[in-house]
């Protein structure tokens, strides 16, 4: 996990001047983007999901608990994930929950035990992508659904900015994404993609900051113009992010091959772990 608190996570990342729940839930007034994404992704779960399936349901960084909530909502039994101090005992108090304070490739869960992993905007964090998919596949039933979040890398705004997109930002961001190249890496872990979503938005503290104020009483036209035009980038399959959710259709082709030894490994995040060819 050390690594992750290189990189402003971890117990050393809590800061004075930290965000708070009621700051966090001030600026969610204004902009209720993790509201309606978080809603977003817990319908479209339900939607996809087997009806005997264990309601069980793991949150990996789970952030301040937005998603964490919406599944409680939903019935699902939550298991939060998150490494950062402040976002933990936030989320602690937006869902009552006590989030786990490790890595994903530390976590110890047993084989087929969850019927949902999301991974919102934290696979392009990982350090090996491949064991985190071949871990999801293990730890879900059959049928299970791994539904991830994560920047477009053939989104509009990288065509357009290249390298100076904001996502492109090594070493906190190591791995890019379209959704051909996830679909390839979900595949090859025993994985079927059944739906992908294109979502693009602006907050409304970006239009705020930019606009002289004579001009101030032109934001909500402004807000709404830019609004039809993001639905048209997305409906072009352009948008800045990605939703894509993948159901478990057999075990992953590489996990399946190794013994019951190198699976516990996997699921116990041990660094001895051999890395996925």
């Amino acid at each position: 996990m050390s690594y992750y608190e290189s990189f402003g996570l971890g117990e050393a990342c809590a800061e004075a001047g930290s965000p708070t729940l009621d700051s966090i839930m001030r600026n969610e007034v204004q902009d209720p983007n993790s509201t309606i994404d978080a809603r977003r992704i817990l319908t479209t779960i339900e939607r996809l999901a087997v009806a005997k399936q264990l309601r069980k349901f793991l949150d990996v960084g789970c952030g301040y608990g937005f998603f964490s909530k919406e599944a409680l909502i939903h019935g699902f039994e939550v298991i939060a994930l998150e490494v950062a101090k402040n976002d933990r005992s936030i989320a602690e108090q937006m869902t009552a929950l006590t989030p786990v304070d490790t890595s994903f490739e530390e976590f110890e869960q047993s084989a087929g035990s969850l019927s949902v992993i999301l991974m919102s905007q934290i696979l392009e964090h990982a350090l090996d992508v491949n064991q985190w998919v071949e871990k999801a596949n293990i730890l879900l039933e059959s049928g299970g659904i791994l539904a991830i979040a994560l920047p477009n890398f053939g989104s509009l705004s990288r065509i357009l900015m290249q390298e100076r997109e904001p996502y492109i930002c090594p070493p906190a961001h190591l791995n890019f994404f379209n959704p051909r190249s996830l679909e390839t890496l979900l595949v090859r872990h025993g994985f079927k993609v059944d739906e992908v979503q294109w979502v693009s938005r602006i907050p409304s503290a970006s239009f705020q900051k930019r606009l002289p104020k004579p001009a101030k009483p032109l934001l909500p036209l402004l807000k709404r113009m830019s609004l039809a035009t993001l639905r048209i980038v997305d409906s072009l399959r352009l948008g800045v992010m990605i939703n894509v959710y993948a159901r478990k259709t057999h075990d992953s082709n590489h996990s399946a091959s190794r013994s019951t030894v190198h699976q516990a490994e996997l699921l116990h995040g041990a660094a001895t772990a051999e890395q996925t060819p």
